[in-house]
């Protein structure tokens, strides 16, 4: 949907009534068979081995305690962080380092990493910002580098995007509840229309009993399928446009908690010392971090990673 008009497909006539599968897309070409596929590694060009490794690089501590109470959770407010072995000057090309102290509502230090941190060390004058490499030690502290790239004072800015448990709840509700945002398709033919439940997976919502399930629609490009419950009195193929249906939520008072927007996205309190930086008489293109044995913790940031 786009600036609140449903988009519109292109239907493609389906492929079988036993398959109940019609291909869609957004351009007016004419329509074109296609075999059914599913997606499988030999169709990605990566190995078992590679596929495992990216899993578990992009995998996300949790922690060590299963339903967290909302003060057992990391909170912004209580955390702290120190700049390490400040000094008095520094040079651009030149590296700052961090220390972050996680602490739940009780401002008892963590024991356990996953916190979602995001560090930037910024000058409001200059209008200039860097973020920080964020390194996850699995025990509720953090480290953080920054490069000196401009001269000028700097200072740091700690923010807590979301703590452990708050990634373990919306974890946890990705597996059990996909369609947490749901859709309506409307299907038109001549004077007859029906709106059904459509979403990007058979979930239960959308499967029902089962009697009715489901008009499916493959991308012809990407292959990725559209899935509505079918529809009573229409045909797959009778299928104009979908909209937002809606949202459900399925969290506990504790989750919904944890979740709350006040543990959202907080700097954390506190000032950092003035970051003096001077300039080089060299010029200097190019920095990079310095060298260190860790890996990717998420595909939620580029800037935090977790040793191993």
């Amino acid at each position: 949907m786009k600036n609140g008009t449903p988009t519109k497909w292109t239907m493609l006539k389906p492929m079988s009534h036993n398959h109940s599968q019609a291909q869609y897309t957004k351009n007016s070409q004419k329509p074109t068979q296609l075999p059914h596929a599913t997606h499988s590694l030999a169709n990605t060009k990566i190995s078992t081995e590679e596929w495992e490794f990216l899993l578990e690089m992009l995998k996300w501590p949790s922690p060590t305690i299963e339903n967290p109470t909302p003060t057992e959770a990391t909170d912004p407010r209580k955390c702290t962080f120190t700049v390490l072995n400040w000094k008095d000057n520094y040079t651009v090309g030149d590296f700052v380092n961090v220390s972050v102290v996680a602490r739940n509502g009780r401002g008892v230090p963590k024991t356990y990493g996953g916190d979602f941190f995001q560090a930037k060390l910024y000058n409001t004058e200059l209008k200039a910002s860097t973020f920080g490499l964020v390194v996850d030690h699995d025990n509720g502290t953090y480290s953080v580098s920054f490069a000196l790239l401009w001269p000028g004072p700097a200072h740091v800015s700690i923010r807590l995007i979301h703590s452990s448990e708050a990634v373990q709840v919306l974890s946890r509700h990705r597996e059990r509840d996909p369609d947490k945002i749901f859709f309506t398709g409307y299907f038109e033919d001549g004077d007859i229309k029906e709106n059904v439940v459509c979403n990007a997976m058979k979930s239960p919502r959308l499967v029902g009993d089962g009697s009715r399930c489901c008009c499916e629609y493959r991308d012809p490009r990407s292959g990725e399928v559209w899935f509505c419950r079918r529809p009573t009195s229409l045909p797959c193929s009778a299928l104009v446009y979908h909209s937002t249906g809606g949202y459900q939520a399925q969290l506990s008072t504790n989750e919904s908690k944890i979740l709350d927007r006040d543990n959202t996205n907080i700097v954390l309190p506190g000032s950092s010392p003035v970051i003096n930086v001077f300039a080089q008489h060299t010029d200097i293109r190019k920095c990079s971090f310095p060298p260190t044995y860790c890996s990717p913790l998420s595909d939620l940031t580029r800037t935090q990673i977790r040793c191993t």
